[in-house]
């Protein structure tokens, strides 16, 4: 059995969240109370809007982003096919169809040339009403948002921003998640910071976050002083235990940010000469959820995946793009070929060790047994 020794990803836990955790099971308050209330005022107070509702996971927020904006049947969602498919998946649930776009090679992020194009292919082969798109900021680097709101508003569409990999990142010195009208955050595992499983919804509109709220806890809200239910709606809640976790990563952030940055320096420096990748886009408001190389055509990233693992290195794909799966092509049409670069970053991305505690040593090695095995002479 093979014994991963540097794994792919991994929590910054340490004593702090246990107290944490042990301080909500003395309180024997466990959901949705005080622990929560507080990580809400500290991410909002972060990303400087009004409003902040804590939820179960990034794809309940995206679920909740959608019922709150009434988009359903008859209606299209344009989403970055390179990403996890939470959106398309949620897209899906409500009713509505996700249109998929291309995402530029560099940066892993919605192309709005290819936005432009899918939207007028929407309309032509009416496909439905163009009513939100979805900018995804893969990886921890926000997308193109001045030309996505510019195109967005020209068809009067909704901005739904997916952060969920980008707690921190910042377009022209603003967050992500407060650009378009709502946004979305993860704390799943692999994420910068995390709560287990857990998400969050920013917004700085009043009457979204009151909806937003209401879809989360069952659908029900207090009329004259008393609990009445205005919606048939969920159960998205986060547990204190979440929320003392989140409060406590949280200030703990500002050094996990700066301990991924000089991680994605290290590989960035180490690997740039060397034939069989190409590496991510390098900007300073990069904030390295993830670090993938894209390797060339002809080299079998599976082969490379194994062979790492058999020298005890965790690695794997970065993502995966929506518009290869089988359920998008057999109820859609899709093909591979339809979103190319899409398509060859779900076969060719190669996601690298990157952790707040990785140390040095354990990227170095990382770094060499890669070059090892590409056959680089760097």
């Amino acid at each position: 059995m093979i014994s991963i020794r540097i794994p792919l990803a991994k929590p910054a836990f340490d004593e702090r969240e246990v107290k944490a955790v042990q301080r909500v099971l003395a309180s024997g308050w466990v959901v949705q109370g005080p622990e929560v209330e507080a990580f809400e005022n500290a991410l909002a107070a972060m990303h400087k809007v009004r409003h902040c509702i804590a939820v179960s996971s990034g794809t309940a927020a995206l679920h909740i982003c959608y019922l709150t904006l009434g988009i359903g049947p008859g209606d299209a969602v344009f989403i970055s096919s390179f990403a996890w498919p939470s959106a398309a998946n949620m897209a899906m649930v409500v009713g509505a169809r996700p249109v998929f776009v291309d995402v530029l090679p560099d940066t892993y992020n919605m192309d709005p040339n290819d936005l432009r194009l899918r939207i007028q292919e929407c309309i032509d082969q009416g496909w439905g009403a163009p009513r939100a798109v979805v900018p995804v900021h893969e990886f921890g680097l926000a997308a193109e948002m001045d030309s996505v709101v510019q195109i967005a508003k020209e068809y009067d569409m909704e901005v739904i921003e997916d952060a969920a990999c980008a707690l921190g990142a910042t377009y022209h010195d603003k967050h992500v998640g407060t650009i378009g009208k709502i946004g979305v955050l993860s704390f799943h595992p692999r994420k910068a910071i995390t709560t287990g499983e857990g998400g969050a919804i920013i917004t700085g509109n009043d009457k979204l976050a009151e909806m937003c709220r209401i879809w989360r806890n069952h659908g029900q809200t207090v009329i004259g002083g008393k609990r009445d239910f205005l919606l048939p709606g969920l159960n998205y809640r986060m547990t204190e235990i979440q929320a003392a976790i989140g409060s406590t990563q949280l200030k703990k952030f500002p050094e996990i940010l700066r301990k991924r940055q000089q991680i994605a320096d290290h590989y960035l420096d180490n690997l740039a000469d060397c034939p069989g990748m190409s590496l991510p886009a390098n900007k300073p408001e990069h904030t390295w959820q993830t670090f993938m190389v894209y390797l060339d055509e002809g080299i079998n990233r599976g082969k490379v995946v194994a062979e790492l693992a058999s020298r005890g290195i965790g690695a794997g794909p970065g993502s995966i793009s929506a518009h290869c799966l089988k359920i998008y092509q057999g109820r859609f049409g899709y093909t591979n070929s339809d979103l190319p670069v899409s398509w060859e970053l779900h076969e060719q991305g190669l996601a690298l060790p990157l952790y707040e505690s990785l140390s040095f040593t354990d990227q170095q090695q990382v770094i060499d047994n890669l070059l090892k095995i590409l056959g680089c002479k760097c």
